[in-house]
């Protein structure tokens, strides 16, 4: 890497722990910490929800989906867009109507204890995952462009997030997230810029246009409705769902909702931030049928490769960064490198601080008596919040050979959040539900999600991938909606 490119790294990393450490220092009450005292203004948080949702999952992984197959993943935000309304105006009004630090309080309030720590620990164990996943996709990527080892890259990216996120909480990740939004998507649009001045857009639409690959909507099933994932119904279904889940059940996302001042506020974030991930998605789409026509156009013996079933090809997930180490000048190197970087940090370090947050205010606190005062919950979330580092870091390297990343992330994710989302819409839509029924409702959901999962993954059936989740989404609904009755059981 040249001295410039080594400089604008650095800059990059001291403008991250400037912001962090200035805008959440005092964060010495667990209110401050855990939702920011709720005084964030709501275009900060729009910026945060961005950044932890084009991760580096969407970052490295999206460009893969756009450079090996066709637009159709946008077929996914159309129902995404749709399912923030219904966060908007169903999830987050029951949130802000008991002032929750965690989201989990209202499954409390709603059914009873034991309804509430089965799913914290749900949560933190489909977090722990999807944040391994996003680890283990921005360590690949920093070693395909700079040759660093790949488990001192992870170990690296935990401890700079740590060092700011430990210290301001949740003020500190949403500040971040705004300089890292602004980043990778300036990185984005000048990976763009780079590869029209290369092989020009007309040059690209004739090579996509020829090959089939600007597809972007599929209306009726190829393979069967079954087997199909590129059917735009299915891909429909499951953007609305997966996004329900994602940013209405998933502390890590709505955590920085609860922060705005006031419900309103929290709406306009949530409900404004679809507008902007769908072109934001179809933007590092583009960067991969770019990628595609410039190595059709100049071919390259060192992409990186994989083997499937015995046959060679070229590795997608990898072009994306194997361009920025091999083909980009000084500079404009360094740039794409920080976008990298930012997709990392600004899905790990919120990942950080929602999981520590929710052990204490979930688990912690209520199990623990005698659990201290305000700071010392504080430094107990700092804890936690280590022990989580590790985690990540742990899983990560045992994922590094996986699968494409942008479905690796969604399969994983998948089998928790169908007991999550399943057991939230019974509370929300229906008067059923008892509290510890709950337990077997969740528990049959994800059982069926993983069972599906793993069968279509092993061939024994012909299932799209993003079947698994939608039964056990229903099956959960379903199972929990059986008993009558609202009332708390105790825990």
């Amino acid at each position: 890497m040249s001295l410039l490119d080594s400089l604008i790294v650095l800059l990059y990393f001291a403008a991250v722990l400037f912001i962090g450490i200035r805008f959440g220092k005092k964060s010495e009450s667990l209110d401050s910490y855990v939702v920011g005292g709720r005084q964030i203004p709501w275009l900060a948080v729009l910026g945060s929800i961005i950044a932890t949702e084009i991760s580096a999952a969407t970052f490295l992984g999206t460009p893969g989906v756009g450079y090996a197959d066709n637009l159709g993943y946008l077929q996914m935000g159309i129902g995404s867009l749709l399912a923030r309304f219904a966060i908007a105006f169903l999830f987050l009004g029951a949130f802000y109507k008991l002032r929750c630090l965690s989201i989990y309080q209202y499954l409390a309030d709603r059914f009873g204890g034991a309804s509430h720590y089965a799913a914290a620990c749900f949560f933190l164990l489909s977090r722990v995952m999807a944040s391994s996943v996003r680890l283990m996709i921005a360590s690949t990527g920093l070693h395909v462009i700079l040759g660093f080892p790949f488990g001192w890259t992870m170990i690296g990216f935990a401890i700079l997030c740590l060092v700011y996120a430990g210290i301001g909480g949740i003020k500190a990740v949403i500040w971040t997230d705004c300089l890292q939004a602004i980043l990778f998507i300036s990185a984005g649009l000048t990976m763009l810029w780079v590869l029209r001045v290369n092989v020009g857009w007309s040059q690209i639409l004739d090579i996509e246009g020829e090959a089939g690959r600007l597809e972007i909507f599929q209306w009726m099933p190829e393979k069967g409705v079954w087997a199909d994932s590129g059917w735009f119904f299915l891909a429909l279904a499951f953007g609305f769902i997966n996004t329900l889940a994602m940013q209405g059940t998933d502390h890590d996302f709505t955590q920085r909702m609860l922060t705005c001042r006031n419900l309103s506020q929290a709406r306009r974030s949530i409900a404004i931030s679809g507008f902007l991930a769908l072109p934001a998605a179809a933007l590092f789409l583009m960067i991969g049928v770019g990628l595609f026509a410039y190595y059709q156009q100049f071919p390259d013996a060192t992409l990186p490769t994989k083997i499937v079933e015995g046959v060679t090809s070229v590795d997608s997930d990898k072009v994306f960064p194997h361009f920025i180490a091999t083909a980009l000048p000084n500079g404009l190197k360094g740039l794409l490198l920080c976008g990298v970087l930012a997709a990392a940090m600004s899905s790990l370090d919120s990942a950080l601080a929602a999981l520590s947050s929710s052990v204490v205010v979930d688990l912690y606190r209520p199990l623990v008596k005698g659990s201290g005062n305000a700071t010392q919950q504080v430094w107990i979330a700092r804890g936690f919040m280590g022990i989580v580092a590790i985690a990540l870091v742990s899983i990560a390297w045992s994922l590094q050979n996986g699968g494409q990343f942008i479905w690796l992330a969604f399969k994983i994710a998948g089998v928790t959040y169908s007991g999550l989302l399943g057991v939230f819409l019974v509370g929300l839509l229906t008067n059923r539900g008892k509290d510890r029924w709950n337990l077997v409702a969740m528990v049959a959901g994800s059982a069926c999600t993983a069972l599906f999962l793993l069968l279509s993954e092993n061939g024994v059936i012909a299932l799209a991938w993003q079947w698994p989740m939608l039964i056990g989404v229903t099956v959960t609904f379903a199972i929990g909606s059986l008993p009558k009755g609202n009332s708390s059981e105790s825990a």
